[in-house]
């Protein structure tokens, strides 16, 4: 028995770009990039070598997607609370499409700094933030009397598997 909602639907295209072109314009765009502000090195600590991805770093990709998506989302969502006022959305859409781009840099920022302790050079993405969520991620123990903001987090992000 067939639904009586149902019927058949042309496929879609999808309307964002994509293919060849794209991963060009997205590879300009990190060549653009500076390199980060206050950027550190990390002392290499290898793992032994494996084939599967390291836990805590499965959590961290978890754990900033789930946080970004949300920034995102807000953003969306954001013309229907405040579309008729453009100073109100313009202000509140830039913090949220900021703390996402927050959230972005310091992922990608501890995968290169997790992947300069494997001795590979991701050079400007890594900056003392992601320096301190990798310590955190991996356990290891700050040198600042204080534990770091994101240290914290990478401990907490490692704890609770994202």
């Amino acid at each position: 028995m067939t639904s009586p909602h149902s019927r058949k639907r042309p496929q879609r295209r999808s309307e964002t770009s994509c293919g060849p072109r794209q991963t060009t314009g997205l590879q300009q765009i990190r060549d653009a990039l500076p390199p980060a502000p206050a950027c550190g090195t990390v002392a290499p600590a290898p793992r032994p070598a494996g084939e599967g991805v390291p836990p805590e770093l499965l959590a961290l990709v978890t754990y900033h997607c789930r946080h970004i998506n949300a920034y995102l989302a807000r953003a969306q969502h954001l013309r229907t609370l405040h579309g008729d006022n453009m100073k109100q959305w313009q202000r509140l859409v830039l913090y949220a499409l900021t703390h996402a781009l927050a959230h972005n840099h310091l992922l990608v920022g501890t995968l290169a700094a997790h992947l300069q302790r494997q001795n590979l050079d991701p050079d400007r993405y890594i900056t003392l933030e992601a320096v301190q969520h990798l310590d955190g991620l991996t356990g290891a123990v700050p040198e600042e009397a204080a534990e770091p903001v994101w240290t914290a987090v990478g401990r907490r992000i490692a704890h609770d598997g994202g």
